[in-house]
C-alpha cells in the first residue's frame, strides 16, 4: 500500500513539474533576442540569415522602457530589442553584416523571467 502511494506521489509531482515547463515554455517570447543568438551572427550574413537566428524582423519586442545602445552608424543599421538585451546590427549597401554590438537592457525581471532564463527557455 505504502509502495503503491509513493508511487502516485512521483508520477504526481512528474505530470506537475511537466505541466509547469510546458506552461513556461509556451508562454515564452517568440523571439530570440539574446547573447547566445548574438554569438550566432557572423560578418558577411543577410539581414534575412540575422532575422532567422534572432526569431524577428528588427524591431524592439521589450515590455518596458529602456535605454538604447548609442553607437555611430556604419551602414544600414537594424536594431533588435528585448527585455533582456539589445543587439544593433550595421549592414554594407550590399545587405550584409559589416558590424555588431550587444547591450544588455534585463530591467525588473518578473518571477516568470527569472524562471524561463534560468531554466534556458528562451
Amino acid at each position: 500500500m505504502k509502495k503503491r502511494r509513493l508511487l502516485w506521489i512521483a508520477a504526481t509531482l512528474v505530470l506537475l513539474l511537466g505541466a509547469g515547463y510546458a506552461v513556461l515554455w509556451l508562454t515564452g517570447p517568440g523571439h530570440r533576442i539574446n547573447a547566445l543568438s548574438f554569438e550566432r551572427i557572423q560578418e558577411g550574413m543577410t539581414e534575412k540569415e540575422v532575422e532567422e537566428i534572432l526569431g524577428v524582423p528588427a524591431g524592439d519586442y521589450g515590455t518596458k522602457a529602456h535605454p538604447e545602445l548609442t553607437v555611430l552608424p556604419l551602414g544600414d543599421r537594424k536594431r533588435w530589442t528585448s527585455d533582456d538585451a539589445q543587439i544593433v546590427v550595421d549592414f554594407d549597401k550590399r545587405g550584409l553584416v559589416v558590424l555588431k554590438r550587444l547591450g544588455f537592457v534585463r530591467v525588473g525581471e518578473s518571477i516568470w523571467q527569472k524562471l524561463r532564463r534560468w531554466l534556458r527557455i528562451n
